[in-house]
């Protein structure tokens, strides 16, 4: 059923965050993360438990898991959800009616696609119980099973690291006419998608998309289509109007979510009869793979953004503030370079920039001295370098990857 959720985008329905939501709860501009997923299983667990307790035992035959995935269905939508967008508070005041991590009533403000997709992943999760009431699994399937299902969860959430891992050693660079006004300060943004999810079309501050990992598509206001791939970065020119898509991904993640279906669906054929075990097996690894989703793009957006700007509300659900920097000093009026370096150090080696400009660590450790000070950063940590200052940036034990965003007054 999460798997189902993760991949419905691939087919038109819209992007639901449920693990985002109860990440909500604790505050109105939190980010999604684990703390969510685990209330999120939790709260599977607890639905799962109830129907072993109560239901598995006192009845017979296919209708009564079915009957309960859709009550399920009906008291998740109806009563859960709407108490969780409760307990979210007031939403903070850049959020947007449609922000896909806002709990409602059946998440309505989504449009309809969100409630039938959360009753087609219910009926998934019906239709496995039903099948299975005759499945006879040995301790030794079992723990297989589990094993590797849990391997091919951890190989899923290891694939977007390697685009970090790589490196890719360019440089961008993007003019733009006046930044916004003062204070403003370099915003690095991580907005990974699922396949099929779309970024509708907007406008906003000049900046660079780089990938990491995946595709990140963009449709322009002319009509041409961009795709920035891993190690690729674009510069966008100020409130030029475009969407951020993830199409790469659809077709494998169309292929995956049949392979669910087809197998849930052999197995309600086959009623239990031996073959169903293996089927089994495979509808979890292949349910474990969706639910961490490694066909999601992992881009970065990279701007100077004005102060009002800072920790505003994330319009994609799984992205999250990879750094956001101090004010930036020595920034006036007129004309300025923005310049993005994209750079492999490998083990010692090191490399200078000037100021004014953030450092941002993708991968490995680093030490970065500036003004006799030096101070060690490891993966997703940043500083600021402030205007007319130096820093020197040198890999400690083993490679890492530096991301380093320069605003350069143009002479």
């Amino acid at each position: 059923m999460l798997g189902w959720l993760q991949l419905a985008p691939a087919f038109g329905f819209p992007v639901t965050a449920p693990a985002g939501m109860l990440d909500r709860v604790f505050g109105a501009t939190r980010e999604a993360g684990s703390l969510g997923w685990a209330l999120l299983l939790l709260g599977d667990l607890a639905f799962v438990a109830f129907y072993f307790a109560v239901i598995e035992r006192r009845t017979t035959g296919p209708i009564a898991p079915i009957s309960f995935a859709i009550a399920a269905w009906l008291v998740s939508g109806a009563v859960v959800m709407p108490l969780v967008g409760v307990l979210q508070g007031a939403p903070a005041p850049s959020a947007t009616a449609d922000d896909p991590m806002r709990a409602n009533f059946f998440m309505l403000n989504l449009g309809p696609g969100a409630a039938a997709e959360s009753f087609i992943g219910w009926l998934l999760f019906g239709a496995t119980l039903a099948a299975s009431r005759a499945l006879q699994v040995s301790a030794r399937a079992f723990a297989v099973t589990v094993g590797a299902a849990a391997v091919a969860a951890v190989i899923g959430l290891a694939a977007p690291g390697l685009g970090t891992h790589l490196g890719s050693d360019r440089v961008i660079e993007g003019p733009v006419a006046e930044l916004p006004a003062a204070p403003v300060f370099i915003s690095v943004l991580e907005l990974p998608q699922p396949a099929g999810a779309v970024l509708g079309p907007h406008k906003h501050i000049a900046g660079f998309v780089m990938d990491t990992f995946g595709t990140a598509t963009m449709l322009m206001e002319t009509g041409n289509v961009v795709d920035v791939g891993p190690g690729d970065a674009v510069f966008t020119a100020n409130v030029q109007i475009h969407d951020h898509e993830n199409r790469a991904a659809i077709p494998i993640a169309i292929a995956l979510a049949v392979v669910i279906v087809g197998l849930t669906t052999a197995l309600v054929l086959l009623q239990g009869r031996r073959p169903s075990v293996a089927l089994v097996a495979a509808l979890l690894v292949a349910g474990a793979v969706a639910t961490v989703n490694p066909l999601m793009n992992h881009w970065y957006f990279v701007g100077v953004r004005p102060e009002t700007m800072r920790g505003a509300v994330m319009l994609v659900p799984a992205a999250h503030r990879t750094y956001e920097s101090e004010s930036l000093t020595g920034v006036g009026n007129g004309p300025y370079l923005e310049r993005l370096t994209d750079r492999h150090l490998g083990s010692s080696e090191s490399v200078r920039f000037a100021g004014p400009a953030a450092i941002v660590i993708l991968d490995g450790e680093v030490s970065v001295a500036r003004s006799g000070v030096t101070a060690d950063l490891t993966a997703q940590a940043g500083t600021t370098i402030a205007g007319g200052t130096e820093a020197t940036i040198q890999a400690r034990s083993g490679s890492a990857r530096v991301l380093v965003v320069q605003v350069l007054p143009t002479r």
